[in-house]
């Protein structure tokens, strides 16, 4: 493969991520949502979009401090908009998850906050997750 049509084609990937980011931002902030179950659901959304371009938008909101993921039980990764502070450095979404066990929604509980662990000596913590399981409000309502 020659030099310019490799540039040409690293072009490309580059030009589509950034549409696919444009889009997908634009989603989450027209329909204000607060969380994006995943490729899945958004490929659903950009049927012309290949899923790799979707994974390298979601890894880039990630690391841009836009977007944090959420691993559920057995499930693929779920996504969540991040709290206006957090920076590409720094997450500070440190709450908790409640994953239903009926209906698998899974919610940011964002008015608690994950408790500070008290590492031994040589343990560096590098991410912390709580999911908390039980049934949803909509789900105990339905009997």
């Amino acid at each position: 493969m020659c030099m310019r049509s490799r540039r040409q084609e690293n072009w490309n990937i580059v030009t589509k991520t950034i549409n696919s980011m444009e889009q997908v931002n634009k989603i989450l902030e027209q329909k204000a949502v607060r969380m994006v179950s995943g490729l899945s659901e958004l490929e659903k959304v950009f049927p012309k979009s290949d899923r790799i371009t979707i994974y390298r938008t979601l890894k880039t909101f990630v690391e841009k401090g836009i977007l944090h993921s959420i691993n559920g039980e057995g499930e693929e990764v779920k996504y969540a908009l991040c709290n206006e502070h957090c920076t590409p450095v720094h997450h500070i979404d440190q709450h908790p998850h409640f994953q239903c066990q009926k209906c698998k929604q899974v919610t940011c509980i964002d008015s608690q906050l994950i408790p500070a662990l008290d590492l031994p000596d040589g343990y560096v913590q590098q991410e912390v997750s709580m999911m908390i399981k039980g049934i949803c409000p909509d789900c105990r309502k339905i009997k």
